[in-house]
């Protein structure tokens, strides 16, 4: 991978990083955000997310806590930051859940093409089972995906990014980043990531961040190592806001506020000698 200081660039420049996502997690979203130094929006009116979409460097969907018009407000918002040459990522939180979400994952889809699709396995597999008209019924958790998946997660994101074009994350025990003829295999994490709401929220934030200062989305390969690089940041600051937790005899509430902490204190050497990467 290219060595660039992805972290200076972001605090060199702050850039606006507009995230349609759940009101659960929003201000977790929101803080992390600024803990890596890009400047977040949360704007999710469908009379201004167009408005709010032009003066942003990036765009966040995240699908949590759907509504009909949230839906609306992601595709115009989309269409806006795509037209403009910003990147846009799709978080498809639930997809396994309910027809609705499916089908409004799907109009997303068509409407904007995504740069970056992050979900976890299920989401990942049954987002590419739609794509191919398959029947699906509704699931819950990562146990539900049949076997040859779970066991090899990077033939679903490889197929997923080869029928949409973007950059596909699939995140587990072991992340996966899949772009335009590269797999990355990334280590870093810890189980207490798992066990708060929002881990997964805030991550498409920190992509958000990376992408926005990575290159326009024409040059994809900048958009795969941008997306990756977030996802080393995010789990390493994961692995010593553990390790902070235990050692000071707290849990993941504790966890949670040192996660953030972290965020707001990693620079590109700790990134650099703290990341751990498998590319093939």
């Amino acid at each position: 991978m290219k060595q660039i200081e992805w972290i200076k660039k972001i605090r060199d420049t702050s850039p606006r990083v507009h995230c349609i996502t759940n009101y659960v997690t929003a201000g977790d979203v929101a803080n992390m955000v600024l803990a890596i130094g890009g400047s977040p929006i949360m704007a999710q009116g469908i009379k201004e997310v167009e408005d709010v979409t032009s003066i942003c460097q990036s765009l966040v969907l995240n699908m949590g806590t759907l509504e009909e018009e949230r839906v609306e407000a992601m595709i115009l918002a989309g269409k806006k930051a795509a037209g403009l040459g910003h990147p846009v990522i799709l978080d498809p939180v639930g997809v396994t859940a309910s027809a609705f979400r499916r089908v409004s994952a799907l109009r997303i889809l068509k409407a904007v093409r995504p740069s970056v699709i992050r979900g976890n396995v299920s989401e990942i597999h049954m987002l590419e089972q739609a794509l191919m008209g398959m029947e699906t019924g509704n699931l819950c958790g990562v146990d539900s995906v049949p076997g040859d998946w779970t066991d090899q997660p990077e033939k679903a994101a490889v197929s997923l990014g080869n029928r949409t074009g973007a950059v596909v994350v699939m995140t587990g025990t072991t992340d996966v980043v899949a772009g335009h003829g590269r797999v990355m295999k990334i280590r870093n994490g810890h189980p207490f990531m798992g066990r708060i709401t929002g881990s997964g929220c805030m991550l498409d934030g920190i992509i958000g961040a990376f992408c926005a200062v990575g290159a326009p989305v024409t040059e994809a390969d900048a958009m795969t190592e941008a997306a990756a690089m977030a996802v080393c940041a995010h789990g390493l600051c994961g692995e010593l806001a553990a390790g902070k937790a235990v050692r000071t005899g707290g849990g993941t509430g504790s966890f949670r506020m040192y996660l953030t902490d972290y965020m707001s204190i990693l620079d590109d050497g700790m990134l650099e000698r703290g990341k751990k990467i498998e590319i093939s």
